[in-house]
């Protein structure tokens, strides 16, 4: 347990100093230091006057939580009884309560959370990570201090975002790793074959053939994964306007007639009378379709056909691809768009996709405003994403492609 015998607000700045231990608020602790000694230089009439005697207890609550408000991390000051005088905005944030609903009452009523009421309890003052009820977790530390009415100071700190960020990141290291331990050791394998001589021409050919895959491979992965931060860190550019629902599948279905040829797929579409336009990166929202093409046809079986159906719900726009194929299982469905996540393989299909394509297209509709999900659907699996609708393409809009241009463009897998 630890005490500070220094009285008055300079006690609670002084506190402040040892248990919050984020250095961004240092900067806003040594302020509030400097003003608070301003202060009470000012009201001292005598030179060797307590501190405590400067100010009521009363006044003194309201100058310090004029203080604390200024601080960005959660200040909490609770009396002899464990009752809080100050709540500090900050505070009320991260525990998720209303600020007037924390003062006046019990720490334990305050924050409705014993794990903080316990930290208080044992005041050690070294700051500690606390499991909240809610499955958050912060920083706390809190110590005692005798600067009547304030008895302790308990501060908190979110680390939620922070360990969950750590956490999202070891595991795309483990992804990336994973994912790319694949084609380097085949092209080892096969650079390897061909280093020590292959006799047969034919087949020369065809191990050149395969180590050429695997590094467009590799180097495809990388290539996704660099789109993919860009688009996560908002750093890519949209050109957002008017594009006609209907000429965004004729395209979609344009660029992707050759893959559905090779597989023996037909392709088909329906459209909604009055789907209008939707207000959207026309390149980027070709990009989200095609690739829910290219997994509907990659997944169905020669002969079956993939349907492109269209329709206005409300101020929205909800483009949907429905196939024949084996489906994707209830577990699966939020999952298959998570980065490198791929369904069952036993299950049909092929494993030529970077497991990155859905988590790119999930990140595109969400910039244009609209949501991705997979419907539930049997037989076969349905993918559905909205944008936002507009009644009527503007006369500047942008004239459909031309064939070449639409065959520019390959799927996203």
């Amino acid at each position: 347990m630890r005490t500070l015998v220094v009285a008055g607000p300079l006690a609670v700045v002084a506190l402040l100093l040892t248990t919050i231990a984020a250095p961004d608020v240092h900067w806003a602790i040594a302020v509030l230091a400097v003003f608070v000694t301003a202060t009470l230089t000012t009201r001292r009439r005598e030179a060797r006057a307590p501190v405590a005697a400067v100010l009521p207890a009363t006044d003194m609550v309201h100058e310090l939580r004029s203080l604390v408000a200024l601080v960005p991390s959660g200040v909490v000051l609770v009396d002899e009884h464990e009752t809080v005088l100050v709540a500090n905005p900050a505070a009320a944030s991260i525990l998720r309560r209303p600020p007037e609903a924390m003062e006046g009452v019990t720490l334990i009523r305050a924050t409705r959370d014993a794990a903080l009421v316990q930290v208080l309890r044992e005041a050690a003052g070294t700051p500690r990570e606390v499991a909240l009820s809610d499955d958050r977790l912060v920083r706390a530390a809190a110590a005692r201090l005798d600067a009547p009415p304030v008895h302790a100071v308990l501060t908190v700190q979110d680390l939620t975002a922070l360990r969950n960020a750590e956490r999202a990141r070891s595991e795309l290291v483990a992804n990336v790793s994973h994912e790319l331990r694949t084609p380097i050791a085949a092209a080892r394998a096969l650079a390897e074959t061909l280093e020590g001589g292959v006799e047969e021409d034919d087949q020369r050919e065809r191990f050149h053939a395969r180590l050429t895959r695997e590094l467009e491979r590799l180097g495809e992965i990388v290539e996704r994964l660099l789109r993919l931060s860009r688009l996560e860190s908002r750093h890519e550019e949209f050109d957002v306007h008017a594009v006609d629902a209907h000429e965004l599948t004729t395209v979609a279905l344009t660029r992707m007639g050759p893959v559905a040829d090779r597989a023996g797929v037909r392709l088909a579409s329906s459209t909604e009378a009055g789907s209008g336009a939707v207000l959207a990166d026309r390149e980027r929202a070709l990009e989200v379709l095609t690739n829910l093409l290219d997994n509907a046809i990659r997944y169905s079986p020669a002969g079956a056909t993939v349907t492109v159906e269209v329709a206005a719900v409300e101020q929205m726009v909800r483009f949907s691809v429905r196939d024949e194929g084996p489906g994707i299982l209830p577990s699966d469905r939020q999952r298959v768009f998570e980065r490198f996540y791929t369904v069952d393989r036993s299950r049909g299909g092929d494993d030529t996709g970077t497991g990155l394509g859905l988590s790119i297209a999930r990140h595109i509709v969400s910039r244009l405003g609209g949501e991705i999900w997979v419907a539930d659907t049997a037989p076969g699996a349905m993918l559905s994403f909205t944008l936002p609708r507009i009644e009527a393409v503007p006369d500047s809009a942008p004239e459909p492609a031309t064939e070449a241009e639409e065959l520019a463009g390959e799927p996203s897998t």
